[in-house]
């Protein structure tokens, strides 16, 4: 009986320590204190027929708010949860889809407490595309910029949009905006700018590019100038002689007159212009940089080549002084230096080829003939001699020089000389 009653006690024992061992267990698992916590699901969507897009109603993620022991809410929030939706049954128009979070394998261990939202309105509409136009829209320039913009031009200026058809069909023209202060200065400029579309709206290409120039700021000035001959002006009469021309220029040029003056009206003759002769020619307008012709009046002139008087002979000119020149030089070429009070020999342009010295010049003595001392009655005496006989011993002696004829001797020569002319006449 005694064993009996042990084994009893032992089976009742091992019963209850069985009891606390499960109740432990369950207050370690089940027993603690449960909390809620909110956490989000990213969501996914497939299935969609082709031909349709969804262009409302779509959502991102779902947010879920849960409830259950904080050990596994903790390991929930350090996972990537998913939700897909299947879109295979959604047809053009509304569809309303309800969210069943509770399949999801990673919630189950959890009570649901809500899902926002708890199901999604998506609009589904017809895919079309088509092809508009672009529309440049630019940022105004500051009101005390020198430059005004244009010449806008788009490259590529038409894309091909594509998505539901409500929006592609309330489409008429896609915008282009572009702030030009970036690149404030004279002269062409371009740039790639991106095309601005709606949401749901797919755009080919997504940019384009934007050309423009600047340009300063034009004022109108109106100008009356001669019209200037491009040759001998004394040539040719024009008629009218004077054109009133129009011109933009900057207005920070207005009022420069040097810059005005640069302003010049030329017309040119042909060279086959014959004397006498009439043609109509459209003259040129030389213009300085910056500045545009708007108008001109007349638009052409007539040019007349005229027909030259002859040159009168110029009448003889003395001169005013013996140390001036003639006015008149009758075509000689004559040296236009001047006599003055510092004049001298090295003044005159003297030939380049050497002139001859003393050493060169090479003479001739002359001896005195028989006949020579026969006519004059005697020799003249020598260079350096002397009647007196001491002088005559001296023994320089010159060249004898030919007596130079008396007086006498020419007017008794002279008669015979003119009747022997007689005689032979």
């Amino acid at each position: 009986m005694r064993s009996t009653s042990n084994t009893r006690w032992q089976t009742v024992f091992s019963a209850l320590l069985s009891l606390v061992i499960a109740t432990g267990l369950w207050y370690l698992v089940v027993g603690r204190d449960h909390v809620e916590t909110q956490v989000e699901l990213r969501v996914e969507y497939r299935g969609l027929p082709s031909g349709l897009v969804v262009g409302e109603g779509l959502a991102n993620q779902l947010s879920v708010r849960l409830r259950g022991s904080a050990e596994l809410l903790r390991n929930l929030h350090s996972r990537d949860l998913i939700y897909t939706v299947d879109l295979s049954e959604v047809q053009r128009g509304a569809n309303a889809i309800p969210l069943h979070v509770g399949d999801l394998p990673d919630l189950k261990p959890f009570e649901i407490m809500e899902v926002i939202p708890s199901r999604l309105v998506l609009e589904a509409d017809a895919l079309t595309e088509r092809v508009v136009p672009l529309a440049a829209r630019t940022m105004p320039l500051p009101a005390d910029s020198p430059y005004t913009m244009s010449h806008l031009i788009l490259e590529p200026s038409f894309v091909t949009i594509k998505g539901p058809e409500m929006q592609v069909n309330a489409l008429e023209r896609l915008l282009v905006i572009y702030d030009p202060n970036k690149n404030a200065s004279e002269g062409q400029h371009q740039a790639n700018v991106a095309i601005s579309t709606p949401p749901q709206i797919e755009v080919t290409p997504p940019v384009t590019t934007l050309r423009y120039t600047l340009d300063l700021k034009m004022k109108k000035v109106t100008l009356d100038r001669l019209v200037q001959v491009g040759g001998d002006s004394a040539e040719y009469l024009i008629k009218p002689n004077n054109i009133e021309i129009e011109l933009s220029v900057p207005e920070n040029l207005v009022d420069d007159t040097d810059y005005l003056d640069a302003v010049r009206i030329v017309v040119r003759p042909p060279v086959e212009l014959g004397t006498g002769e009439t043609t109509a020619l459209t003259p040129l307008v030389m213009l300085p940089s910056g500045a545009r012709l708007n108008r001109m009046e007349p638009a052409s002139v007539q040019v007349t080549r005229k027909k030259l008087d002859a040159e009168p002979v110029p009448a003889w000119t003395p001169a005013d002084s013996p140390f001036t020149m003639p006015v008149n030089m009758f075509g000689m070429g004559l040296s236009e230096r001047r006599v003055t009070r510092d004049f001298s020999l090295d003044d005159l342009d003297l030939p380049k080829a050497a002139l001859p010295q003393p050493d060169d010049l090479k003479v001739q003595p002359v001896i005195p003939s028989e006949a020579g001392k026969d006519r004059v009655g005697q020799s003249r005496p020598a260079l350096g001699s002397s009647n007196d006989k001491e002088d005559s011993a001296v023994s320089v002696t010159a060249p004898l020089l030919p007596a130079t004829p008396s007086l006498n001797d020419i007017t008794q020569t002279a008669p015979s000389q003119n009747i022997k002319q007689k005689g032979q006449n």
